[in-house]
């Protein structure tokens, strides 16, 4: 081989290699040398090849560090993804989704809580390789046996709508996306039970029962949440006074193992158990029967206002003594009252506050006897009825929107702690007075849970804050895990796990409960493929160096002294905080070519699913980029500059502008204009997309009368043969014509 021909050869494996793993091409003069087919060369030429094997780029290197640090696709990294996506779906079935574009994949790597990247990113790796959406029970056993094979991890996911990370990934590995397994299967209204797939809404299952005068035993606040998710936290929520937690109201589940195998259990089952409130570390669900019970012919809300918490909270624990029945009972203080009142003001435009700024305890009752008792019973004790009769009534009827709030803040942060009765007042107390530190004003809310024979307390502290403020967030966040402590101080324990309350684990279980939790773990899944690397113990990325500071004695020791420091750390949050306003002036579409608005608006987004849920694109299409949170997500990542495909920027095109994600919309966010201006900026930047609307205008013509039974949705007419750059706007049937 003569020295050219050596040249030409070597420098064509740099290039393949820096090609295949940094993504780079040659420099031109260096690319038209290579193009040769002859090996003719002067020195001049040879000279520049030399150079170009011999040297390598320091700028290319750091380049692709920096891809691997903030867990961004490297060229090497997209061709495994490109590999494992078709080799998945050769066992899968066709209607089985798999995702490998990066933005689409980085939308799994969050829930509601917004994690600063630099904690998350050196803790753990968050963005999955692939993401799967079966629709079948064979399909998740496939792909759990297809992950086993490979040594790969596996994500559960509902709609995400846990604030803790029990949905995040945490290394290498597959999201299983089971929200779009929401089918309702079976209901046995002699039996009182509903047998459901674990992606079903606890709306969808409401609206299934209500034919047969049928209601759920108890359902989360988040009315979109699915069934599967809120059993795998641990389900306390409304009506649980009367008729306790999820777990009561399950008969039965189907659960497929880590090794693909499927196993079915009933309520007497001792295992059956360990799948609540351990959040997929166990097995996935892949159906659930539910107990129901008859739709009450009463609905009668009490509001009851006290001079003092401690009357308040008195009175809520004299209600189990005296044995009064409401099906629901949850105490609100004077923050969370004062907030109520901003909130309706601000919807409302009335001048007029619409409950009393005391400490409250709301009570709901489902038949008038057990009301006219209670109404009867009462004598003193601090307790007068609201003056205002529409104020219960009011209370009631918002209680599926509990992160309103953020409307009038640009974000929201909270805790969800488990607190003896007699506890809950000295902790408040010890929070209020730590929060006075970081000029933080929390809103307490405490929602009681029959348990068996005691009853839970579940204490909901929650402030407004300000994501785009660094330090002040993080202090903020910080502030979090410190009203975590003050509560397990006082014998309480986290609501649920995830990753962020991990050090905390074993103040929610005995020491021989956890202990066989662990056992079972290791058992069934020895190679840890269900949900890792959190819950039981954190285990992170660089060694696992990052991660030893969660471990519970030194993540401990760090927030005791974040506490003792708490003056000077709360002078710093107050310092850097932003400025308190009790409303929003929503910006204008043609604010700052709508940037402004779209800025505003995915700030205030509670990424709470619940515009996924009655989405009728998502509905058809399964894809999460058709709804309002994806699509504040994108155009975030439009202006910071991050990269998009064009498959992926087109997909936000298949919407109907129907309104109903306006609709249930907790804090009321401008979605429609929103999608106008995120439309253009896409057919800007990446062109029209007229195929991608021209195939889903076909998906739409099939399901014309789908759309207009379940939505309520009148589709346009339109040519086939017309071009379209948008989905005309679908239009609200009547009330009269409304199925």
């Amino acid at each position: 081989m003569s020295l050219n021909e050596y040249l030409i050869s070597r420098a064509r494996k740099k290039a393949s290699r820096k090609k295949r793993i940094y993504g780079l091409e040659p420099p031109s003069a260096v690319k038209d040398l290579l193009a040769r087919d002859h090996t003719a060369l002067n020195f001049h030429e040879s000279f520049r090849l030399f150079v170009y094997i011999l040297f390598k780029s320091p700028r290319d290197r750091w380049k692709l560090l920096w891809r691997h640090l903030t867990d961004r696709d490297t060229p090497a990294r997209r061709n495994q993804i490109d590999l494992l996506a078709r080799d998945l779906k050769s066992h899968v079935g066709e209607s089985c989704r798999v995702i490998q574009n990066f933005f689409e994949r980085s939308n799994y790597s969050k829930d509601l809580a917004r994690v600063p990247p630099v904690i998350e990113k050196m803790l753990i790796r968050t963005t999955p390789l692939l993401v799967a959406q079966p629709d079948n029970e064979k399909d998740i056993a496939k792909i759990l046996t297809f992950c086993k094979s490979r040594g790969l991890s596996v994500f559960p996911r509902g709609t995400g709508s846990f604030a803790f990370g029990g949905a995040v990934p945490t290394r290498k590995g597959i999201v299983m996306d089971l929200s779009p397994m929401m089918a309702i299967l079976d209901v046995d209204p002699e039996g009182l039970a509903v047998r459901v797939q674990p992606g079903a809404r606890w709306a969808d299952v409401a609206t299934k029962l209500e034919p047969y005068g049928l209601i759920p035993m108890t359902t989360p606040t988040s009315r979109f949440s699915t069934v599967g998710g809120w059993i795998a936290t641990g389900g306390m929520g409304l009506d649980s006074h009367a008729y306790g937690n999820v777990y009561e109201s399950v008969l039965g589940v189907r659960v497929a193992r880590p090794n693909g195998t499927m196993q079915e259990l009933n309520s007497r089952s001792e295992s059956i158990k360990d799948l609540f409130g351990t959040e997929g570390q166990l097995g996935i669900l892949t159906e659930v029967t539910l107990r129901v019970r008859p739709k009450p012919h009463h609905s009668g809300p009490c509001l009851l206002t006290f001079g003092t918490p401690d009357k308040a909270l008195k009175f809520v624990e004299q209600l189990r003594i005296d044995k009064i029945h409401p099906s629901h009972v949850v105490y609100f203080d004077k923050e969370y009252m004062k907030k109520e009142n901003i909130l309706f003001t601000e919807h409302s435009g009335s001048t007029e506050p619409i409950v009393p700024e005391l400490d409250t305890v709301l009570l709901h009752f489902e038949t008038l006897e057990n009301e006219q008792a209670f109404m009867s019973s009462l004598n003193g004790g601090g307790a007068k009825i609201s003056e205002n009769p529409m104020a219960a009534r009011y209370l009631w009827s918002d209680r599926y929107f509990p992160l309103k709030a953020q409307r009038i803040s640009p974000g929201l942060l909270g805790s969800e702690v488990v607190i003896p009765g007699e506890k809950i007042l000295p902790t408040i107390r010890k929070v209020k007075k730590l929060a006075w530190h970081f000029k933080i004003k929390p809103t307490v809310e405490v929602i009681v849970c029959r348990n068996e024979e005691n009853y839970d307390h579940m204490v909901i502290l929650s402030f407004s804050c300000d994501y785009s403020r660094r330090i002040h967030y993080v202090l903020s966040l910080l502030f979090i895990q410190l009203m975590v402590r003050l509560a397990v101080r006082s014998g309480g324990y986290p609501y649920g796990m995830g990753i962020w309350n991990t050090p905390f684990v074993r103040s929610k279980y005995e020491k021989d409960r956890l202990d066989k939790l662990k056992r079972k773990k290791r058992e069934i899944d020895p190679n840890e493929i269900l949900n890792p690397n959190k819950f039981f113990k954190i285990k992170g990325r660089f060694f696992g160096i990052p991660a030893l500071f969660m471990r519970p004695f030194i993540f401990r020791t760090i927030l005791a002294l974040s506490h003792f420091f708490a003056p000077v750390l709360g002078l710093a949050a107050r310092l850097l905080g932003p400025k308190h306003s009790d409303s929003w002036d929503v910006p204008a579409r043609a604010d700052q070519k709508g940037r402004s608005l779209l800025h505003q608006s995915a700030q205030r987004c509670t990424s709470c699913g619940s515009c996924i849920s009655v989405c009728p694109a998502y509905h058809i299409t399964k894809d999460e980029l058709v709804a309002g949170r994806t699509k504040l997500r994108m155009a975030v990542a439009m202006m910071n500059g991050e990269e998009l495909e064009h498959a992926e920027a087109h997909s936000p095109f298949q919407c109907l502008h129907c309104g109903l994600c306006e609709e249930v919309c907790q804090t009321h966010l401008p979605l429609r204009d929103c999608y106008l201006v995120l439309e253009d900026w896409i057919a800007t930047r990446f062109g029209s997309p007229v195929e991608t609307v021209q195939k889903f205008v076909e998906k739409l013509d099939s399901n014309r009368e789908y759309i207009k039974d379940i939505y309520g949705l009148d589709l346009p007419e339109w040519s086939p043969d017309e071009k379209l750059s948008r989905v005309p706007a679908a239009e609200r049937k009547t009330e009269g014509e409304r199925v």
